[in-house]
């Protein structure tokens, strides 16, 4: 009898597999069929699920990016208040540093081998990235998407500093002065909208 494949659980497989090796070795040091050989697979059966590598890179991104929302996601929905989600968010942030770093690290450097006008005009990087944001806004449940814009600046901006600095950047004393930042200009926001009220 003829084994049963889970062909999108394979393709999973194979871009948790992708993730280490471009973490390792880096996006544009790797062919198809470099890729291939390392994760044990045929060229052929890396080009049924993956049209090139940059589609490949693409499902990569998706795939990690529908992880991170989902264990985000279950960490943040029964908590009441929005002190209470954006301080969970930004403990698995802590938790998960390592992992966040390495995806900017590959991000970075598909960014310098495609280049800026090709990776802005993306149309599935930008899906993800609109995904991201959207996920965002309902998960803190924050409706404000400058505020969410700012989060996600603020932390790309806060992983890149410690892979320069290490701990001379506490990544705690940071977090927590942004949280002390949003909290207060949401406070700030609900004061001045019941004074225009009233």
């Amino acid at each position: 009898m003829p084994k049963i494949v889970d062909h999108d659980q394979y393709r999973r497989e194979l871009l948790n597999q992708c993730f280490d090796l471009f973490a390792e070795q880096g996006y544009a040091a790797l062919t198809m069929r470099q890729i291939a050989q390392a994760l044990g697979v045929s060229t052929g059966t890396l080009y049924h699920y993956f049209s090139s590598k940059e589609d490949l890179f693409e499902q990569l991104v998706a795939d990690m990016v529908e992880q991170d929302i989902y264990s985000f996601a279950a960490e943040l929905e029964k908590l009441p208040t929005f002190g209470e989600r954006l301080e969970a968010a930004f403990g698995f942030l802590e938790r998960n540093e390592a992992r966040c770093r390495q995806q900017t690290l590959i991000s970075i450097e598909f960014y310098q081998q495609q280049g800026a006008d090709k990776v802005q005009q993306n149309a599935a990087l930008k899906q993800v990235s609109d995904h991201v944001e959207q996920a965002l806004v309902d998960v803190l449940k924050l409706e404000d998407r400058r505020l969410i814009r700012l989060l996600m600046c603020f932390v790309d901006g806060l992983l890149m500093h410690r892979m320069f600095e290490g701990e001379a950047v506490s990544m705690t004393e940071q977090l927590a002065l942004m949280r002390h930042v949003i909290t207060t200009y949401l406070d700030h926001q609900q004061v001045r909208s019941q004074g225009d009220v009233g």
